[in-house]
C-alpha cells in the first residue's frame, strides 16, 4: 500500500441546516442567538479537532521511555471544514469504538443548541494526516450521508462484516444502534445516560432535545398560525427565549424539512418510551412526556418537565 495510506473507519458529517443559519446570522448586525449556537458547535469542534474536550474520551495508557502516555482510544483523527466534519479512525474493533463515541459525542452537545446532524460511517483506504485527506473510504462516506435522509448517522453493512466476530459487543447493542425501517443500521441519537456538556443529567438533556424539537416541528409545520399557549407555556421548562429569543415567526412552513424533524421527533418518543421506568418520579408518575400534535401546535403530550 502506498505511504501514508491506512485502513480506518471513516464517517463524514454534515450540519443540517447550517446555510440557512449563515444567511440568518448574516442579516442580523448582532448575529443573534443563531450565531451564538453555530459559535458554540463550531467551537467544539474546533476543540476536539486539537485535543479531546475530555467529556466522554475513551482514554488508554501508553508505556514509553518517558512514563505513562496517555491518548484516545482507537487514534480518532477530525478534519472539518464550514459545516463538514472528517472523522477516522483505527481499523479494528477499538478504533469502531472510538469513533462511535467521537461522533455521539458531536450529536449531543449539537442536539443541546439545537443543531443536529447526518452522516455515514464506513471502512476501507483513507490518507488522513494533518490536513491532508483522501481515499475511497472518504468517497463512500460521503455518498452514505448523501444517502441518510433523515438527521442519522447511518453505518455502512460492510462494518458489520469486517467487525462480525464482535457483533453482540458494544457499541454492537441495542442500546447502542438501531436498524430503521427503511433496512438502514444507525447510531442512536439519544443513547442512554449520554449527555452534552451543557447539563449535568440525562433529563436536563432530554428537556434540552425536546425544546428543540418541538421549535422546529412548529417553524415547519404550515398549520402552525401564531405563538400558541402552549408554546408559550414551555419557556418554563425549555428555555425558549435563550435559545431562540422570543421573537419566534411560525408563519412558514417546509414539508421537506419538516419530515426530518418529525423523524427527530418519532425517535425522541421512542427514547422516552425505552427508558420509562428510569424516567419516573419515585411513585411511578413521568418526569417528560412525549411530543404529539394536538390540532393546532406540536406540544408535549402532557405538561411535564423540570421548571427552571
Amino acid at each position: 500500500m502506498i505511504d501514508g495510506y491506512e485502513r480506518r473507519f471513516v464517517a463524514f458529517i454534515d450540519i443540517l441546516g447550517f446555510k440557512d443559519l449563515i444567511y440568518s446570522i448574516e442579516n442580523k448586525s448582532d448575529g443573534g442567538q443563531d450565531y451564538d449556537r453555530v459559535d458554540a458547535i463550531l467551537g467544539f469542534m474546533h476543540r476536539e479537532s486539537i485535543e479531546s474536550n475530555g467529556h466522554h474520551d475513551l482514554l488508554v495508557h501508553e508505556r514509553t521511555a518517558e512514563g505513562l502516555l496517555e491518548k484516545e482510544l482507537g487514534d480518532p483523527r477530525i478534519s472539518y471544514i464550514s459545516d463538514c466534519v472528517i472523522i477516522s479512525t483505527e481499523g479494528n474493533f477499538d478504533g469502531f469504538k472510538a469513533i462511535c463515541n467521537k461522533i455521539t459525542k458531536l450529536s449531543v452537545q449539537g442536539a443541546s443548541v439545537g443543531i443536529f446532524i447526518r452522516g455515514g460511517i464506513t471502512y476501507g483506504n483513507v490518507y488522513h494526516h494533518g490536513p491532508m485527506l483522501f481515499g475511497t473510504a472518504y468517497q463512500r462516506a460521503l455518498e452514505i450521508e448523501s444517502e441518510a435522509k433523515n438527521p442519522r448517522i447511518v453505518i455502512d453493512d460492510l462494518i458489520f462484516e469486517v467487525l462480525s466476530d464482535d457483533i453482540g459487543t458494544f457499541p454492537f447493542c441495542e442500546s447502542a444502534i438501531k436498524k430503521d425501517t427503511d433496512g438502514k443500521s444507525y447510531l442512536l441519537n439519544y443513547p442512554w445516560m449520554y449527555i452534552s456538556g451543557y447539563v449535568t443529567d440525562w433529563l436536563g438533556f432530554l428537556l434540552k432535545v425536546k425544546s428543540a424539537i418541538l421549535y422546529f416541528l412548529n417553524i415547519f409545520d404550515v398549520r402552525v398560525n401564531g405563538f400558541g399557549y402552549e408554546l408559550k407555556q414551555l419557556d418554563r421548562y425549555y428555555c425558549w427565549k435563550e435559545m431562540y429569543s422570543w421573537k419566534l415567526n411560525f408563519d412558514g412552513g417546509n414539508k421537506h424539512i419538516l419530515d426530518k424533524y418529525i423523524w427527530l421527533k418519532d425517535e425522541f418518543n421512542s427514547t422516552i418510551s425505552t427508558y420509562a421506568e428510569f424516567l419516573s418520579t419515585a411513585s411511578g408518575e413521568p418526569r417528560i412526556s412525549q411530543i404529539e400534535w394536538n390540532g393546532q401546535v406540536w406540544a408535549p403530550e402532557k405538561d411535564l418537565g423540570r421548571i427552571r
